[in-house]
């Protein structure tokens, strides 16, 4: 617990000297704004008049209706039940499967063969060489 108030208190006062530091520069120059900036923060801070129930605008008169909309939706939902009677009806047109699978056989490249050790003497060395990189280094006293 006593270690813990010694670090506390180093770090409060590494904290209050980089402030100190901090505060202590002062900018080269001062920021200056593009006039855009200016004229957009002059406007926004004018006195506008509030909005009246008055200035909203009239309904649209060009929607289609709800009922118009209910039927649009009916009509594509009978289109695709259509659709899926007629993928339904279609035979399927496979046929002579096996000759094509077997050609695909014949073209397919066979994986190149499976890998091993040229002997036992080198997979040792190559186990050991590992080994010796794993090996964390000495430690200091």
């Amino acid at each position: 617990m006593n270690g813990f108030r010694a670090i506390f208190a180093s770090a409060t006062a590494g904290l209050a000297v980089s402030a100190a530091c901090g505060a202590l520069a002062a900018p080269t120059t001062a920021p200056t704004q593009a006039p855009e900036t200016t004229a957009a923060i002059a406007a926004a801070r004018e006195k506008a008049p509030y909005p009246s129930l008055a200035s909203v605008p009239p309904r649209p008169t060009d929607v289609r209706p709800v009922k118009a909309w209910k039927s649009a939706v009916l009509a594509t939902e009978a289109t695709g039940d259509e659709l899926t009677r007629m993928a339904a009806a279609e035979p399927w047109t496979l046929h002579d499967t096996d000759a094509w699978a077997a050609e695909e056989r014949q073209a397919a490249i066979p994986p190149p063969p499976i890998t091993t050790a040229s002997s036992q003497s080198d997979t040792e060395a190559f186990a050991a060489a590992l080994r010796a990189r794993a090996t964390p280094p000495p430690r200091k006293r």
